[in-house]
């Protein structure tokens, strides 16, 4: 295969949000999520893997190998082509991205199943998502599936532009605004670790329809209905743990809800450009109903996703990285320091997180060649448990990833959403 003209230099600098997560990878912290689509057919490894070699050329920002530099970690491009690897019980395991000659990402196949686990020193959902979208076409014309173009699927005979290549958080980066004041550390769910790459998958599958009827009910979108199904859940958990405690040992309760920052600024960039809002309630005031979380979900979404508060957050996050004592302090201490600020001023100020990526359409006469798609965010061992969501034709799909030796988050969550005479389909790994 001939490869196209080379257009970009051979190495770059990380995006602001792929400086911390270079510095904190471990298999704690393995900095993965994962993305999977679910054929009507098993998946021939082969022309998968034609596939993917034609696909990669056109995303020469994901053909790259993280490297250390004296300073800061940098991406050097690779020559090579990504191999296809068999699925593991256990997703997003540790992948050792600071390896030479490691892409910071694999693709898998069992079966009917491609999946791939990016990490985030590379791109977002977002970019995961547009990047899985374009595989699986090439794939299936591979196939002799014949396709029009749609959206957020990259013509592969088409060059890269520059834009996706951008750090757009430093582009859209006001150094002028006011810093913000870090929220108090948030209630985390008592249970204990499973042992490092044991990941516990839970999906519940849901008609879209009648989820979105059950929403507009309640006058929210989808994801607020859920970020309020989950933050009862939380509150519940918490109740019950500290039963006939002192109310001074009850804490804050927030999820973390990523935003996609394209939506909101004129960026195209395919790295990593989001942030995240964390609605919540204060249960040292009492329990709410759930009518009071959904009120004050309503009310904080519509008030934090303002381009104002927005460009905030991205100053403060860019600010940090450009502080002149930091910027000239080794690889090896920033590393030593890099996970003592990601736990301490980041995972410790939340309960748990819950990301949206949308509705996912690929050309129609594909999309019958298709069962699912599924989303599946990464965790750590202060939050534990994370939940990714996605809908697929008439289908949403909830997935829970969980490090934790217990359930009962999920077992809660989806108990809620049935009692709401909503059906669920539960899966598990």
């Amino acid at each position: 295969m001939k490869e196209r003209k080379e257009t970009f230099r051979e190495w770059f600098r990380l995006d602001n949000a792929a400086v911390i997560f270079s510095l904190v990878s471990s298999p704690r912290i393995p900095a993965l999520f994962r993305l999977s689509v679910t054929l009507k057919e098993p998946v021939n490894v082969s022309l998968l893997q034609t596939a993917l070699n034609k696909t990669i050329i056109r995303f020469p920002y994901f053909r790259v190998n993280l490297r250390p530099g004296l300073f800061w970690y940098y991406l050097r491009k690779l020559k090579t082509f990504p191999r296809v690897e068999a699925d593991s019980k256990y997703p997003c395991k540790e992948l050792h991205v600071r390896k030479r000659g490691t892409f910071p990402f694999r693709v898998r196949a069992f079966q009917n199943r491609i999946a791939i686990e990016f990490h985030h020193s590379i791109t977002d959902g977002t970019g995961g998502i547009i990047f899985l979208k374009t595989l699986v076409v090439e794939y299936l014309k591979l196939r002799g599936v014949k396709a029009h173009k749609v959206e957020d699927v990259f013509d592969i005979s088409e060059e890269p532009s520059f834009e996706e290549y951008e750090d757009s958080y430093k582009k859209f980066y006001d150094k002028n605004l006011p810093s913000i004041k870090l929220p108090p550390k948030a209630f985390r769910l008592p249970y204990k670790l499973e042992k490092p790459g044991v990941y516990h998958l839970t999906t519940g599958i849901i008609p879209v329809k009648e989820f979105i009827k059950k929403a507009k009910e309640y006058n929210v979108t989808v994801t607020e209905f859920l970020v309020a199904i989950y933050l009862d859940s939380l509150q519940e958990i918490q109740f019950n743990f500290l039963k006939n405690k002192p109310k001074r040992k009850l804490k804050p309760i927030r999820v973390s809800i990523p935003i996609n920052l394209r939506r909101i600024y004129p960026s195209k960039t395919m790295r990593n450009f989001s942030l995240f809002v964390t609605p919540g309630i204060d249960s040292r005031l009492g329990k709410f109903t759930f009518d009071e979380i959904i009120k004050e979900v309503y009310h904080f979404m519509r008030t934090e996703l303002n381009d104002k508060y927005i460009s905030q957050s991205i100053r403060q996050n860019v600010r940090a990285e450009l502080n002149p004592i930091l910027r000239i302090m080794p690889l090896f201490i920033k590393k030593l320091f890099g996970r003592l600020i990601y736990m301490g001023y980041g995972e410790k100020r939340y309960s748990g997180s819950l990301s949206n990526l949308g509705v996912v359409k690929l050309p129609p006469e594909m999309e019958e060649h298709v069962e699912d798609f599924q989303f599946l965010p990464g965790t750590n061992p202060e939050r534990k448990v994370s939940c990714g969501v996605v809908s697929f034709k008439n289908k949403l799909y909830i997935n829970f990833g969980n490090v934790s030796n217990s359930k009962e988050l999920e077992k809660i969550f989806f108990r809620k959403i049935v009692k709401m005479g909503i059906p669920v389909k539960i899966e598990s790994n």
